[in-house]
């Protein structure tokens, strides 16, 4: 049996993960090992050829790097994109341990003694009443464990998840202290925002276009931090919404036409947030219902332009340029043009949102 600490450590990294999932559908990509190493060394590889080189010749047919890389595209973002992680990872891990040796020699200190001092030694335990929310909802998981049993695991994990930002936000102000300043670009896609619904100032310097569908649980998960994300950074940020139905979510494109169908009449935003707190109710027949309680919405205009199909192509026109900028799942955000997968938290998406303001300096 499986000891009682480990199960909530193990829950709580289930949660965690969780926070990041997104509806995916399968691409039929795999990855194979041939075990065979290259016939000739020598052969120059994609890196140091010109986009109009040629990759391959089929008789009077030449296929170029561009030609090949337009259709990899999206394959390529996700490699590129992990390329970078992984760069980022250990480059923060540097640029913090640099940091803390130096504030530490200042003060006469060990690293370790440091942080003790500037962040261990200042957390509190967490109130009850976060202890008790979290496990209020959250309990269906926990199996026969008794609250009782739980309240002491849960507390440390909630402690050791305050102390992780405690440490991450003082990391922060050493690194503006010593005059950090990193040049490790990420990899970034020029996404159009089309002609699709938006919020925030066009000239906003940070735009977030987002590939989303209707009938995702994770999407609708993420219609909260978004919210929090543009109150927080006001007129700093555009939001564009595009969209991507999954093809295995039966009422997802129809959901899609209808939201431009009440764009058609200025409601778009009105018909989204209807959409999206009632999953539930995503069929034809539900969404003229929807449409004709929205205030402002002409229901038998809005019933002949969903029952017509008149928008069923500009959706098809998000999903396949989703599909060209490398989506997968949803929710897919591109944080000027940086991309970001999952309903991850306001933190991961003001992580992104930061850096960009600062290159905007």
């Amino acid at each position: 049996m499986e000891p009682r600490s480990n199960r909530i450590i193990s829950f709580a990294a289930v949660v965690c993960a969780s926070a990041a999932i997104a509806c995916t559908a399968a691409t039929g990509d795999s990855a194979k090992e041939t075990g065979k190493t290259a016939k000739n060394p020598t052969s120059a590889t994609p890196a140091s050829l010109a986009p109009t080189s040629p990759v391959a010749v089929i008789g009077d047919k030449t296929i170029t790097l561009q030609d090949l890389d337009t259709q990899a595209a999206g394959a390529l973002v996700r490699v590129r994109q992990e390329e970078y992680e992984a760069r980022k990872q250990i480059l923060d891990t540097m640029v913090n341990d640099e940091v803390l040796a130096k504030e530490a020699a200042v003060k006469k200190v060990s690293k370790d003694d440091l942080l003790k001092t500037e962040v261990t030694d200042k957390l509190g335990d967490p109130p009850q009443a976060d202890v008790d929310s979290f496990y209020e909802q959250n309990k269906s998981r926990f199996g026969a464990q008794t609250k009782e049993q739980l309240v002491p695991q849960i507390a440390a994990m909630l402690k050791g998840q305050k102390a992780a930002d405690a440490q991450r936000d003082y990391l922060k102000t050493l690194r503006k202290k010593f005059s950090v300043k990193t040049m490790l670009d990420p990899p970034r896609i020029e996404i159009a925002a089309d002609d699709d619904a938006s919020k925030g100032p066009a000239k906003a310097p940070v735009t977030i276009v987002e590939f989303s569908d209707y009938q995702c649980p994770y999407c609708s998960r993420a219609e909260t931090t978004v919210q929090e994300v543009l109150k927080k950074y006001g007129e700093k940020v555009r939001l564009v919404y595009r969209d991507y139905p999954l093809p295995f979510h039966q009422n997802a494109n129809i959901a899609a036409q209808a939201s431009e169908c009440a764009k058609e009449q200025g409601k778009f935003w009105e018909m989204h947030n209807a959409m999206f707190a009632n999953q539930a109710k995503l069929a034809q027949a539900d969404l003229i219902e929807t449409a004709g309680g929205i205030a402002g919405i002409d229901k038998d205009k809005f019933k002949s332009c969903l029952d017509t199909g008149k928008y069923k192509d500009e959706v098809q026109k998000d999903a396949d340029a989703g599909q060209k900028y490398g989506v997968t799942g949803t929710p897919t955000f591109f944080i000027n043009g940086i991309p970001i997968v999952g309903a991850r938290d306001v933190n991961s998406f003001a992580e992104i949102i930061d850096e960009e303001l600062e290159r905007k300096q």
